[in-house]
């Protein structure tokens, strides 16, 4: 059985052998990106990326004076420095990937989830896991109470809300991060026949991803003196007044029963572009790796929970002597 691969956390994930960052904050000399949401993004030498990736990097501008970028196709192996790499559908967004690298010397092999869910979108491939030695996921949603509903039942509401709010004469307003969410809210709008109008922003990011999304409805950029009849999307925090305008807030910590209030919207939608808990115990037993490590969410309560399980898993980063200890046996 070959040794694994060696992770680290000295301010990011870092694999030392493959000198290999995974979606690091800061700009670095190699890294891999998962997918173009900015938290997940910056200018590195060289880049590890998507096709779509990139191209949604260089609308955002995240892309510029950045160095070399690679970006191998879907499921391709790509030999690297002694090293297999594929990128595999994550889920997640339009674009997003996981990366999977085999040691070539001794096929040790290593999966990074990035963010990602097993449930099918309407806006993203499908997730595709691959079984690893050393498994590396994010564990957002990673406490029993996140169990999401089937999405078809949330779109449903979703699709009620807009025409309950037409039929009463008003403006029904579904908030989404611009890029991922929006495009899910479009997708989910594509077969109702209703004129739609969406923020610059979500504009700017649905021309990039329209080749690769399925039926979207007819839709047209924001004009407030133009809004009756309309559905309007934009992202949350938009700062957006007009007369009987009703809200809806489409995320997944809409599940949470305080997220009407906190959003300050009519309706919260819990529909979510990451694993619930359910997903993540699937994953594990999907992949069925030799160790584990977590990183976002509940980190330490899922690893906890997983080593009562017998797993080795450890919350990345956040390593206390209980955990380590509990490793070593």
């Amino acid at each position: 059985m070959p040794p694994l691969i060696e992770v680290t956390h000295p301010r990011g994930i870092y694999l030392p052998e493959a000198d290999l960052w995974l979606d690091p904050h800061f700009g670095r000399e190699r890294a891999f990106v998962s997918h173009a949401h900015s938290d997940h993004v910056a200018r590195h030498g060289l880049t590890i990326c998507t096709e779509i990736t990139h191209q949604l990097m260089v609308v955002r501008k995240a892309a510029k004076k950045a160095g070399i970028v690679v970006s191998p196709q879907m499921r391709e192996v790509f030999e690297w420095e002694g090293w297999k790499i594929r990128l595999l559908p994550a889920g997640h967004i339009t674009g997003s990937a996981m990366l999977h690298l085999t040691r070539k010397i001794d096929g040790a092999t290593l999966l990074y989830t990035g963010d990602y869910k097993l449930r099918q979108g309407l806006s993203a491939e499908r997730c595709e896991l691959m079984q690893a030695d050393t498994l590396i996921m994010e564990t957002t949603f990673g406490l029993p109470k996140y169990h999401f509903p089937p999405a078809e039942d949330v779109i449903a509401q979703m699709l009620a809300f807009v025409r309950d709010t037409l039929r009463d004469g008003g403006i029904p307003v579904l908030l989404g991060y611009s890029l991922g969410k929006a495009q899910e809210i479009l997708c989910a709008l594509g077969d109702e026949g209703l004129p739609v109008m969406v923020h610059p922003s979500v504009a700017q990011i649905t021309e990039v991803l329209a080749p690769h999304l399925g039926k979207l409805p007819q839709w047209r950029l924001f004009k407030a003196d133009e809004v009756t009849g309309h559905v309007l999307v934009f992202p949350p925090g938009s700062k957006l007044e007009l007369p009987k305008m009703r809200t809806a807030m489409l995320s997944g910590w809409a599940i949470q029963a305080s997220a009407k209030y906190r959003y300050g919207v009519d309706l919260a939608l819990p529909l979510s572009d990451h694993a619930d808990y359910p997903e993540l115990h699937e994953t594990v037993e999907m992949v069925k790796p030799r160790r584990i490590y977590l990183v976002h969410g509940s980190t330490r309560e899922f690893a906890a929970e997983l080593r009562l399980r017998g797993y080795d898993a450890r919350a990345l980063g956040k390593e206390d002597q209980l955990e380590l200890s509990l490793s070593a046996h």
